[in-house]
Protein backbone atom coordinates (compact mmCIF):
# COMPACT_ATOMS: atom_id res chain seq x y z
CA UNK A 1 0.00 0.00 0.00
CA UNK A 2 1.32 3.43 -0.98
CA UNK A 3 2.24 5.41 2.13
CA UNK A 4 3.04 8.84 0.67
CA UNK A 5 0.94 11.79 -0.47
CA UNK A 6 -1.65 10.08 -2.63
CA UNK A 7 -3.03 12.27 -5.42
CA UNK A 8 -3.87 9.25 -7.57
CA UNK A 9 -7.62 9.72 -6.92
CA UNK A 10 -10.08 10.90 -4.29
CA UNK A 11 -11.24 7.28 -4.14
CA UNK A 12 -8.23 6.77 -1.86
CA UNK A 13 -9.83 8.68 1.02
CA UNK A 14 -10.17 6.70 4.25
CA UNK A 15 -12.90 7.10 6.87
CA UNK A 16 -11.87 9.16 9.88
CA UNK A 17 -12.04 7.80 13.41
CA UNK A 18 -15.22 9.80 13.99
CA UNK A 19 -16.82 8.39 10.83
CA UNK A 20 -15.89 4.86 11.91
CA UNK A 21 -17.50 5.47 15.28
CA UNK A 22 -20.67 6.68 13.61
CA UNK A 23 -20.69 3.46 11.58
CA UNK A 24 -20.30 1.36 14.73
CA UNK A 25 -23.10 3.21 16.51
CA UNK A 26 -25.60 3.07 13.60
CA UNK A 27 -29.01 1.46 14.24
CA UNK A 28 -29.28 -1.53 11.91
CA UNK A 29 -31.88 -3.74 10.27
CA UNK A 30 -32.41 -5.84 7.16
CA UNK A 31 -32.05 -3.45 4.22
CA UNK A 32 -33.34 -5.99 1.73
CA UNK A 33 -36.63 -6.01 3.62
CA UNK A 34 -36.67 -2.23 3.95
CA UNK A 35 -35.99 -2.44 7.68
CA UNK A 36 -32.62 -0.72 8.05
CA UNK A 37 -33.43 2.66 9.67
CA UNK A 38 -30.07 4.27 8.96
CA UNK A 39 -30.22 3.39 5.27
CA UNK A 40 -33.73 4.76 5.00
CA UNK A 41 -32.66 7.95 6.77
CA UNK A 42 -29.85 8.51 4.28
CA UNK A 43 -32.10 7.76 1.30
CA UNK A 44 -34.75 10.21 2.51
CA UNK A 45 -32.21 12.90 3.30
CA UNK A 46 -30.48 12.62 -0.07
CA UNK A 47 -33.77 12.68 -1.98
CA UNK A 48 -34.81 15.85 -0.14
CA UNK A 49 -31.39 17.45 -0.69
CA UNK A 50 -31.62 16.83 -4.45
CA UNK A 51 -35.29 17.74 -4.73
CA UNK A 52 -36.26 14.24 -5.88
CA UNK A 53 -39.09 12.00 -4.77
CA UNK A 54 -37.04 9.06 -3.56
CA UNK A 55 -33.53 7.59 -3.46
CA UNK A 56 -32.04 4.11 -3.29
CA UNK A 57 -28.80 3.18 -1.52
CA UNK A 58 -26.42 1.10 -3.64
CA UNK A 59 -22.92 -0.37 -3.33
CA UNK A 60 -21.39 1.74 -6.12
CA UNK A 61 -21.98 4.67 -8.46
CA UNK A 62 -21.46 2.40 -11.47
CA UNK A 63 -24.41 0.29 -10.35
CA UNK A 64 -26.44 3.46 -9.82
CA UNK A 65 -25.67 4.67 -13.34
CA UNK A 66 -26.60 1.32 -14.86
CA UNK A 67 -29.91 1.11 -13.00
CA UNK A 68 -30.71 4.63 -14.19
CA UNK A 69 -30.07 3.63 -17.79
CA UNK A 70 -32.33 0.60 -17.33
CA UNK A 71 -35.09 2.82 -15.95
CA UNK A 72 -34.99 5.11 -18.97
CA UNK A 73 -33.96 2.94 -21.95
CA UNK A 74 -35.23 -0.07 -23.81
CA UNK A 75 -32.87 -2.42 -25.63
CA UNK A 76 -31.53 -0.77 -28.77
CA UNK A 77 -32.21 2.80 -27.60
CA UNK A 78 -29.50 5.43 -27.99
CA UNK A 79 -27.63 6.81 -25.00
CA UNK A 80 -26.10 10.25 -25.64
CA UNK A 81 -23.17 11.45 -23.50
CA UNK A 82 -19.74 13.04 -23.73
CA UNK A 83 -17.25 10.80 -25.52
CA UNK A 84 -14.93 10.88 -22.48
CA UNK A 85 -17.66 10.30 -19.88
CA UNK A 86 -17.27 7.65 -17.18
CA UNK A 87 -20.20 5.59 -18.45
CA UNK A 88 -18.43 5.14 -21.79
CA UNK A 89 -14.80 4.62 -20.79
CA UNK A 90 -14.76 3.20 -17.26
CA UNK A 91 -17.84 1.07 -16.62
CA UNK A 92 -16.81 -2.03 -18.52
CA UNK A 93 -19.26 -1.62 -21.38
CA UNK A 94 -22.11 -2.01 -18.89
CA UNK A 95 -24.74 0.02 -20.83
CA UNK A 96 -24.48 -2.55 -23.64
CA UNK A 97 -24.42 -5.50 -21.24
CA UNK A 98 -27.34 -4.55 -19.02
CA UNK A 99 -29.61 -2.23 -21.01
CA UNK A 100 -28.51 -3.11 -24.53
CA UNK A 101 -28.15 0.64 -25.14
CA UNK A 102 -26.33 2.04 -28.15
CA UNK A 103 -23.63 4.63 -27.34
CA UNK A 104 -23.94 7.95 -29.15
CA UNK A 105 -20.90 10.01 -28.08
CA UNK A 106 -20.67 13.79 -28.20
CA UNK A 107 -17.24 15.11 -29.17
CA UNK A 108 -16.01 17.35 -26.37
CA UNK A 109 -12.63 17.76 -24.71
CA UNK A 110 -13.98 19.16 -21.43
CA UNK A 111 -16.93 16.80 -21.02
CA UNK A 112 -19.27 19.80 -21.26
CA UNK A 113 -21.71 20.00 -24.16
CA UNK A 114 -24.65 22.12 -25.26
CA UNK A 115 -28.28 21.59 -26.08
CA UNK A 116 -27.41 22.24 -29.71
CA UNK A 117 -24.90 19.37 -29.64
CA UNK A 118 -27.63 17.13 -28.20
CA UNK A 119 -29.90 18.14 -31.08
CA UNK A 120 -27.15 17.31 -33.56
CA UNK A 121 -26.96 13.74 -32.20
CA UNK A 122 -30.72 13.24 -32.00
CA UNK A 123 -32.10 10.61 -34.32
CA UNK A 124 -35.41 12.06 -35.48
CA UNK A 125 -36.27 9.04 -37.65
CA UNK A 126 -39.12 6.96 -36.26
CA UNK A 127 -38.90 3.68 -38.06
CA UNK A 128 -38.20 0.04 -37.11
CA UNK A 129 -34.94 0.51 -39.04
CA UNK A 130 -33.48 3.10 -36.66
CA UNK A 131 -32.60 3.33 -32.97
CA UNK A 132 -34.48 5.78 -30.74
CA UNK A 133 -32.51 8.59 -29.07
CA UNK A 134 -33.78 8.12 -25.54
CA UNK A 135 -31.41 9.33 -22.83
CA UNK A 136 -28.81 12.07 -22.27
CA UNK A 137 -26.25 11.68 -19.48
CA UNK A 138 -24.23 14.55 -18.04
CA UNK A 139 -21.24 14.02 -15.76
CA UNK A 140 -20.77 16.72 -13.12
CA UNK A 141 -18.01 17.38 -12.38
CA UNK A 142 -16.43 15.92 -15.48
CA UNK A 143 -13.61 13.47 -14.89
CA UNK A 144 -11.36 13.01 -17.92
CA UNK A 145 -12.63 16.37 -19.18
CA UNK A 146 -10.53 18.07 -16.52
CA UNK A 147 -12.64 18.08 -13.37
CA UNK A 148 -14.85 20.80 -14.81
CA UNK A 149 -18.02 21.90 -13.03
CA UNK A 150 -21.01 22.59 -15.28
CA UNK A 151 -22.42 26.11 -15.14
CA UNK A 152 -26.16 26.26 -14.50
CA UNK A 153 -26.76 27.92 -17.87
CA UNK A 154 -24.94 25.05 -19.61
CA UNK A 155 -27.14 22.50 -17.86
CA UNK A 156 -30.25 24.52 -18.68
CA UNK A 157 -29.33 24.40 -22.37
CA UNK A 158 -29.23 20.59 -22.25
CA UNK A 159 -32.42 20.34 -20.19
CA UNK A 160 -34.29 22.57 -22.64
CA UNK A 161 -33.15 20.50 -25.61
CA UNK A 162 -34.14 17.24 -23.94
CA UNK A 163 -37.62 18.52 -23.10
CA UNK A 164 -38.02 19.68 -26.68
CA UNK A 165 -36.89 16.28 -28.01
CA UNK A 166 -38.77 14.23 -25.40
CA UNK A 167 -35.54 12.68 -24.12
CA UNK A 168 -34.86 11.56 -20.56
CA UNK A 169 -31.97 12.95 -18.55
CA UNK A 170 -29.58 11.40 -16.03
CA UNK A 171 -26.82 13.00 -13.97
CA UNK A 172 -23.71 11.01 -13.21
CA UNK A 173 -22.96 13.04 -10.09
CA UNK A 174 -20.10 10.98 -8.71
CA UNK A 175 -18.42 14.28 -7.77
CA UNK A 176 -21.65 16.26 -7.64
CA UNK A 177 -20.88 18.02 -4.36
CA UNK A 178 -17.62 19.26 -5.85
CA UNK A 179 -19.79 20.95 -8.48
CA UNK A 180 -21.98 22.40 -5.73
CA UNK A 181 -18.91 23.76 -3.94
CA UNK A 182 -17.49 25.16 -7.18
CA UNK A 183 -20.60 26.92 -8.49
CA UNK A 184 -22.27 27.96 -5.24
CA UNK A 185 -25.58 26.63 -6.56
CA UNK A 186 -27.79 24.52 -4.32
CA UNK A 187 -27.84 20.74 -4.84
CA UNK A 188 -31.52 20.86 -5.78
CA UNK A 189 -30.90 23.57 -8.38
CA UNK A 190 -28.07 21.68 -10.09
CA UNK A 191 -30.18 18.50 -10.08
CA UNK A 192 -33.49 20.12 -11.04
CA UNK A 193 -33.64 19.18 -14.71
CA UNK A 194 -32.56 15.56 -14.34
CA UNK A 195 -34.94 12.62 -14.17
CA UNK A 196 -32.41 10.68 -12.09
CA UNK A 197 -29.20 11.48 -10.21
CA UNK A 198 -26.27 9.31 -9.10
CA UNK A 199 -24.34 10.36 -6.00
CA UNK A 200 -21.08 8.63 -5.00
CA UNK A 201 -20.09 8.61 -1.33
CA UNK A 202 -16.60 7.13 -1.62
CA UNK A 203 -14.78 9.97 -3.40
CA UNK A 204 -14.62 13.51 -2.03
CA UNK A 205 -17.07 12.73 0.76
CA UNK A 206 -14.58 10.29 2.27
CA UNK A 207 -16.79 7.24 2.82
CA UNK A 208 -15.44 3.69 2.46
CA UNK A 209 -18.16 2.63 0.00
CA UNK A 210 -21.65 3.37 -1.22
CA UNK A 211 -23.72 5.45 -3.62
CA UNK A 212 -27.30 6.59 -4.10
CA UNK A 213 -29.64 6.88 -7.05
CA UNK A 214 -32.37 9.51 -6.76
CA UNK A 215 -35.39 9.35 -9.06
CA UNK A 216 -39.17 9.49 -9.40
CA UNK A 217 -40.99 7.26 -6.94
CA UNK A 218 -42.97 5.57 -9.74
CA UNK A 219 -39.74 3.76 -10.65
CA UNK A 220 -39.14 2.37 -7.14
CA UNK A 221 -40.18 -1.24 -7.72
CA UNK A 222 -38.20 -1.51 -10.96
CA UNK A 223 -35.11 0.09 -9.45
CA UNK A 224 -35.32 -2.17 -6.41
CA UNK A 225 -35.66 -5.22 -8.65
CA UNK A 226 -32.59 -4.23 -10.70
CA UNK A 227 -30.64 -3.75 -7.49
CA UNK A 228 -31.50 -7.31 -6.54
CA UNK A 229 -30.73 -8.60 -10.03
CA UNK A 230 -27.29 -6.99 -10.04
CA UNK A 231 -26.38 -8.43 -6.66
CA UNK A 232 -26.58 -5.07 -4.95
CA UNK A 233 -29.02 -5.98 -2.19
CA UNK A 234 -27.52 -5.67 1.26
CA UNK A 235 -28.43 -6.65 4.77
CA UNK A 236 -27.25 -4.32 7.54
CA UNK A 237 -26.18 -1.58 5.13
CA UNK A 238 -26.78 1.02 7.84
CA UNK A 239 -23.10 0.79 8.74
CA UNK A 240 -22.22 2.16 5.30
CA UNK A 241 -25.17 4.56 5.22
CA UNK A 242 -24.05 6.02 8.55
CA UNK A 243 -20.78 7.02 6.89
CA UNK A 244 -22.81 8.88 4.26
CA UNK A 245 -24.83 10.73 6.90
CA UNK A 246 -21.63 11.65 8.72
CA UNK A 247 -20.11 12.95 5.48
CA UNK A 248 -23.12 15.17 4.78
CA UNK A 249 -22.80 16.64 8.27
CA UNK A 250 -19.02 17.03 8.44
CA UNK A 251 -17.20 16.67 5.10
CA UNK A 252 -18.93 18.99 2.63
CA UNK A 253 -17.06 22.08 3.82
CA UNK A 254 -13.70 20.42 3.14
CA UNK A 255 -14.47 20.27 -0.58
CA UNK A 256 -13.78 24.00 -0.79
CA UNK A 257 -10.35 23.36 0.74
CA UNK A 258 -9.74 20.58 -1.78
CA UNK A 259 -10.44 23.01 -4.62
CA UNK A 260 -8.12 25.58 -3.07
CA UNK A 261 -5.38 22.94 -2.81
CA UNK A 262 -5.89 22.01 -6.47
CA UNK A 263 -5.41 25.63 -7.51
CA UNK A 264 -2.36 25.83 -5.23
CA UNK A 265 -0.86 22.80 -6.96
CA UNK A 266 -1.70 23.99 -10.48
CA UNK A 267 -0.13 27.38 -9.86
CA UNK A 268 2.88 25.85 -8.13
CA UNK A 269 3.86 23.59 -11.02
CA UNK A 270 2.63 25.68 -13.96
CA UNK A 271 6.00 27.31 -14.63
CA UNK A 272 8.14 24.21 -14.26
CA UNK A 273 10.34 23.13 -17.12
CA UNK A 274 8.98 20.07 -18.93
CA UNK A 275 5.50 20.30 -17.33
CA UNK A 276 2.44 21.69 -19.11
CA UNK A 277 -0.58 22.29 -16.85
CA UNK A 278 -3.85 22.15 -18.78
CA UNK A 279 -5.74 24.58 -16.53
CA UNK A 280 -3.91 26.75 -14.01
CA UNK A 281 -7.22 27.71 -12.35
CA UNK A 282 -9.09 24.37 -12.06
CA UNK A 283 -12.75 24.63 -11.09
CA UNK A 284 -12.72 21.66 -8.74
CA UNK A 285 -10.28 19.18 -7.24
CA UNK A 286 -8.43 17.92 -10.32
CA UNK A 287 -5.21 19.11 -11.93
CA UNK A 288 -4.22 17.65 -15.30
CA UNK A 289 -0.77 18.09 -16.78
CA UNK A 290 1.43 16.66 -19.53
CA UNK A 291 5.11 15.88 -19.75
CA UNK A 292 6.92 18.04 -22.28
CA UNK A 293 10.37 16.55 -21.86
CA UNK A 294 12.36 13.52 -22.88
CA UNK A 295 11.57 11.60 -19.70
CA UNK A 296 9.44 8.50 -20.15
CA UNK A 297 6.11 8.64 -18.28
CA UNK A 298 6.84 5.42 -16.37
CA UNK A 299 10.18 6.80 -15.23
CA UNK A 300 8.49 10.04 -14.18
CA UNK A 301 5.91 8.12 -12.10
CA UNK A 302 8.66 6.11 -10.42
CA UNK A 303 10.61 9.26 -9.62
CA UNK A 304 7.52 10.90 -8.09
CA UNK A 305 6.87 7.87 -5.88
CA UNK A 306 10.51 7.85 -4.77
CA UNK A 307 9.94 11.40 -3.53
CA UNK A 308 6.81 10.39 -1.62
CA UNK A 309 3.87 11.34 -3.83
CA UNK A 310 2.00 9.91 -6.80
CA UNK A 311 -0.42 10.88 -9.56
CA UNK A 312 -2.50 8.79 -11.93
CA UNK A 313 -1.42 8.39 -15.54
CA UNK A 314 -4.42 8.90 -17.82
CA UNK A 315 -2.79 8.96 -21.24
CA UNK A 316 0.54 8.50 -22.97
CA UNK A 317 1.99 11.59 -21.34
CA UNK A 318 -1.04 12.95 -19.46
CA UNK A 319 -1.30 12.85 -15.67
CA UNK A 320 -4.04 13.65 -13.18
CA UNK A 321 -3.67 14.90 -9.61
CA UNK A 322 -6.78 14.73 -7.42
CA UNK A 323 -6.92 16.60 -4.12
CA UNK A 324 -9.11 15.34 -1.30
CA UNK A 325 -9.70 15.56 2.44
CA UNK A 326 -6.68 13.37 3.27
CA UNK A 327 -4.30 15.83 1.58
CA UNK A 328 -3.46 19.08 3.38
CA UNK A 329 -2.12 22.37 2.04
CA UNK A 330 1.23 21.51 3.65
CA UNK A 331 1.25 18.22 1.74
CA UNK A 332 0.60 20.10 -1.50
CA UNK A 333 3.58 22.33 -0.76
CA UNK A 334 5.75 19.23 -0.34
CA UNK A 335 4.54 17.93 -3.70
CA UNK A 336 5.35 21.26 -5.37
CA UNK A 337 8.82 21.19 -3.84
CA UNK A 338 9.36 17.62 -5.09
CA UNK A 339 8.11 18.54 -8.55
CA UNK A 340 10.58 21.44 -8.68
CA UNK A 341 13.40 18.99 -7.98
CA UNK A 342 12.15 16.69 -10.73
CA UNK A 343 11.80 19.59 -13.16
CA UNK A 344 15.37 20.63 -12.43
CA UNK A 345 16.46 17.10 -13.34
CA UNK A 346 14.42 17.23 -16.53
Amino acid sequence: MFQGIDLYSDTGTRPSAAMKQAMVDAPLGDEQRGEDPTTRKLEERMAALLGKQTALFLPSATMANQIAILLHCQRGDELVAAENSHIFFAEGGAPAIWAGALARPIETRSGIFSGEQVRSKFNAARSPNYPVSRLVVCENTTNMGGGVAWKLAELQSVWDACRELDMRTHLDGSRFFNAVASTGESPARLAAGFDSVTICLSKGLGCPAGALLAFESRHWERARRWKQCMGGSLRQSGMLAAAGLFALDHNLASLVEDHSNARRLAEGISDLQGIEVEDTAPSSNMVFFRLRSGMQPAAFSALCESKGFRFSRVGDDRFRAVTHLDVSAAAIDRVISGMKEIAAAL
